[in-house]
């Protein structure tokens, strides 16, 4: 099994779940409004540092998880000038 962690800042988050469903994904749970710095800077929700990130997590069987990652690609390469989305793909042991 994988779990794709993704990390997603702009308006259309809707978007991301979108694709994870299209391409294989049988759910997915959200995080809104987070926080946090990296290279695009700090995302605090404040005057200072403005903007939220949404996290939304998904578990799949790790034969999806390549459509799953090309999907997301995809979206990224279509994303407007303000959006941004990062994702992991990473190795899950047991998920019950």
């Amino acid at each position: 099994m994988k779990m794709f962690w993704i990390i997603y800042a702009g308006p259309r988050v809707e978007r991301v779940a979108d694709a994870l469903l299209a391409h294989g994904a049988a759910g997915y749970t959200e995080f809104p409004q987070a926080h946090g710095a990296g290279v695009h800077g700090r995302i605090e929700g404040t005057r200072a540092w403005p903007g939220e990130e949404t996290v939304i997590a998904s578990v799949v069987a790790a034969d999806r998880a390549p459509k799953i990652a090309d999907g997301l690609e995809a979206l990224q390469r279509e994303l407007s000038a303000g959006e941004r989305l990062h994702f992991a793909v990473l190795p899950v042991e047991t998920f019950r």
